[in-house]
């Protein structure tokens, strides 16, 4: 599998948004559940989404017309 640099400038922020915005919303509105659990739960939101957004989202220069599974 080749990486894509290109793709990283789109998958880092969107995965900080969502590492920030979990850890916000388990600390506001789930106090009940213990921190070490909440960094489980930030971690793997973190890792899904960057997986997620890697494959979704187009490199530069990638042809239009290919849509193939990746």
């Amino acid at each position: 599998m080749k990486f894509h640099k290109g793709r990283l400038k789109f998958v880092l922020p969107i995965s900080l948004g969502v590492a920030i915005a979990s850890y916000i919303m388990l600390a506001n509105k789930f106090q009940e559940v213990a921190s070490r659990d909440r960094i489980f739960i930030v971690i793997g939101a973190t890792i899904l989404t960057a997986v997620i957004a890697y494959f979704l989202f187009p490199q530069e220069g990638d042809n239009p017309n290919d849509r193939g599974p990746y």
